[in-house]
């Protein structure tokens, strides 16, 4: 018996795209908004779901040719695994398609500012470059949990809305890249590959080698190893060790060292061991006891490292803990005291009404105290002994008083005699 033939898919067409993509319903249920940005792996516009009007992203998969194009599309599939994951710090996975042969993705919308963007726009602040740093850390941890591997970490695919950071473009590496059947590179993905990945060897420590690159670029302002050319860049990261500024602190520079490790196995086993040795907690709940650093120590960059790692359910609520430290780990200071005419008369009106309430309160302690030590404590319980035995006494009077009416109520009519 014959099989029935399988339909062709449709030739890729992106003149029809672009010429097409504005009309609503050219992705069914959608309404494409405007272009947010494009790169290896394919072109990314923001789009209003008709139905509800919330804002999602859809990517367009670049694809080379029709064997290419059936090939992602066979590959596509494994898409509904990166899907699973709900996590706050990756971009969700909604659903997939294929219009005018194109393939597509549609993504959660997770703003259009990226980490790329921030570095471009100037030095970032320690704090401000660790706060990011840790909840891309945190993304990537969720899919190393799951057996996924990004391969493609860089900051173009960090999406930043707001005071939160997502890791985006996770699946696509594989999904495109082995598709190909050979290494592509776009543009500025050689200065975040790992060595290994030349000998199509990387695993889920490639990723901790890309985040060492991402965090030595937001502490540092640029990339520890450029060239003239993309092999010139790689051949760097194969040889080249790189360099610190003299101002970094040696506990960043340690991180970063073992980070950069051109060997895999001496890199960090995981993104959740890189993430307790910058002392910021793994997942949401959990917690860190840390001794109190020597003043010196802190101030030379030499950080103490956590004693014990607890839940905030199995947290005791009498364990000590030093309120100069955050409780969230890295970034940790001192709060600085708010300067200015203004923060220096509010202070002062503050140390009066302290100076003012002392005042009032002084004669009431100084009375308590005396009388409550010494010959003043002895004279106060005898003067409470004779107030309780007065007390008892009247109490005994009205009675006896009480009971002679009765007794002189009952008898005096049979003393005096019949009233004439």
């Amino acid at each position: 018996m014959n099989q029935p033939a399988k339909e062709p898919s449709p030739s890729i067409d992106w003149e029809a795209f672009y010429r097409n993509y504005r009309k609503p319903g050219y992705v069914q249920g959608f309404e494409i908004i405007n272009k947010l940005g494009g790169g290896m792996f394919g072109l990314v516009y923001k789009a209003r779901k008709e139905s509800i009007g919330k804002d999602y992203a859809i990517k367009f998969l670049k694809v080379d040719d029709e064997s290419v194009r059936d090939a992602v599309l066979r590959e596509i599939d494994s898409v509904q695994h990166f899907a699973q994951i709900d996590h706050p710090n990756l971009v969700s996975i909604e659903d997939k398609g294929e219009v005018d042969g194109i393939p597509y993705l549609v993504m959660s919308y997770a703003g259009q500012e990226t980490l790329q963007k921030r570095i471009s726009a100037g030095p970032m602040q320690r704090e401000d470059a660790l706060k990011i740093f840790i909840q891309v850390a945190r993304g990537v941890q969720a899919l190393h949990e799951r057996s996924l591997v990004h391969f493609d970490l860089k900051p173009a695919n960090i999406f930043l809305k707001g005071e939160v950071a997502r890791v985006g473009d996770f699946g696509l590496s594989k999904l495109v890249t082995e598709s190909r059947n050979s290494l592509s590179f776009g543009r500025g993905t050689p200065y975040y590959m790992a060595p290994e990945m030349l000998q199509r060897r990387g695993d889920s420590r490639s990723d901790i080698y890309s985040l060492g690159i991402m965090l030595y670029e937001c502490l540092c302002g640029d990339v520890p190893f450029k060239g003239d050319s993309e092999w010139e860049v790689l051949k760097k990261h194969e040889v080249e060790s790189p360099a610190f500024p003299a101002s970094m602190l040696d506990a960043d520079r340690r991180v970063l060292q073992r980070c950069l490790h051109k060997k895999p196995e001496a890199r960090y086993a995981s993104a959740a061991e890189l993430l307790r040795d910058l002392h910021a907690p793994v997942a949401l709940g959990e917690s860190f006891m840390l001794p109190k650093p020597a003043p010196d120590a802190l101030a030379a960059g030499h950080v103490p490292r956590p004693t014990a790692v607890r839940s905030s359910a199995q947290m005791a609520p009498a364990l000590p803990r030093d309120s100069s430290l955050s409780p969230y780990g890295l970034p940790w200071r001192k709060e600085a005291a708010p300067r200015g005419l203004m923060a220096f008369l509010v202070r002062q009106l503050f140390r009066v009404f302290d100076l003012v309430i002392f005042c009032i309160l002084l004669p009431v302690r100084l009375v308590s105290s005396l009388v409550s030590s010494g010959p003043f404590s002895h004279l106060l319980l005898s003067i409470r002994a004779f107030g309780r035995l007065s007390r008892s006494f009247r109490v005994m009077l009205a009675i006896l008083l009480i009971i002679l009416v009765i007794f002189f109520w009952r008898h005096l009519p049979a003393t005096l005699g019949p009233v004439r």
